[in-house]
């Protein structure tokens, strides 16, 4: 069971972090603006 909320919970952050870079790809990079912070976060 643990891992199965595991597995959701993940699941969610996952999507939320491609929604959160769909949007900053779509502003043309002004929400984030910090370059290290954007690359830390793409290939996770």
């Amino acid at each position: 069971i643990l891992y199965f909320i595991f597995g959701i919970w993940s699941g969610i952050l996952g999507l939320s972090m491609s929604m959160i870079i769909r949007m900053e790809l779509s502003m043309g990079g002004n929400l984030i603006g910090n370059d290290q912070i954007y690359n830390s976060i793409v290939p996770a």
